[in-house]
């Protein structure tokens, strides 16, 4: 059995005494793993649904950005179900950190978290997390995950994103990757719903290169110009201008700058 194979991912979950009950949904091509999951949810599906696709025609990153979403990488959607919707910037934060760690064990190389959850290695992207809370019924979460492993980097997009294939020389087997970051995840969620808080941004802080360094932050209403100082709680980013006032920003682009 190929450790490429995503369509039997099933068979490796039920292996790996995971925390979750998965139910894999594989499907060749979707729109976006994220629409598929949340009309699945309104089906009846529910916590451990895993939605993986070999490619999407419409892939989409945070605040609406297209993701391109080729046959060779690893694209998926896991839902979650909490007690409450909460937290959502925390456990981003929490799966970004999951993502490069698996990153880095696998393979050897030490990715870099930009806030609030690109993975970046060679200061380009290789991975990017949407975290949507959706209610039907019951309150839920769409945790997507998009990693580029051994698909083509167009050229228009090699300045800016990278794949692991690029990195380590050498085609690699998704399987192995798909169930090391679930686990990670599933350390990640655990952590939250226990209320270790400090363990979720203290493995965030080992990885990111956000904090210390100059940075703009474009939200939807302002830019906001300064250090990146900290992370608060619930997965804030702290910054203090030249005058020493302090920013808290939940949402928006990170510019470093140099």
């Amino acid at each position: 059995m190929s450790l490429d194979d995503l369509s039997k991912a099933t068979e490796y979950l039920e292996r790996s005494n995971t925390m979750l009950r998965y139910e894999v949904v594989y499907v060749k091509r979707c729109v976006s793993t994220q629409d598929l999951a949340e009309s699945l949810v309104k089906q009846g599906r529910g916590e451990g649904l895993l939605v993986i696709a070999e490619s999407m025609t419409l892939g989409r990153g945070r605040h609406g950005r297209r993701w391109v979403a080729n046959e060779g990488g690893l694209w998926f959607t896991l839902v979650l179900e909490p007690p409450r919707l909460t937290g959502m910037q925390l456990l981003s934060l929490g799966v970004a950190s999951s993502v490069a760690r698996s990153l880095r064990d696998l393979y050897g190389f030490n990715p870099q978290l930009k806030w609030p959850n690109d993975v970046m290695a060679d200061d380009r992207k290789i991975s990017g997390i949407l975290i949507e809370g959706k209610k039907h019924l019951k309150a839920y979460i769409l945790v997507g995950v998009g990693i580029n492993v051994n698909n083509e980097i167009s050229e228009d997009l090699r300045e800016i994103a990278i794949n692991v294939k690029e990195l380590v020389g050498r085609t690699v087997p998704r399987i192995p990757l798909l169930v090391t970051v679930l686990r990670n995840i599933e350390d990640t969620y655990s952590k939250i719903l226990n209320g270790e808080v400090n363990e979720v941004l203290n493995q965030w802080r080992q990885f990111t290169e956000t904090l210390g360094k100059r940075v703009k932050v474009l939200t939807k209403s302002e830019v906001i110009e300064g250090i990146a100082y900290d992370v608060l709680n619930d997965g804030a980013l702290v910054i203090m201008n030249s005058t020493g006032r302090k920013h808290i920003v939940y949402s928006g682009d990170v510019i470093y700058v140099r």
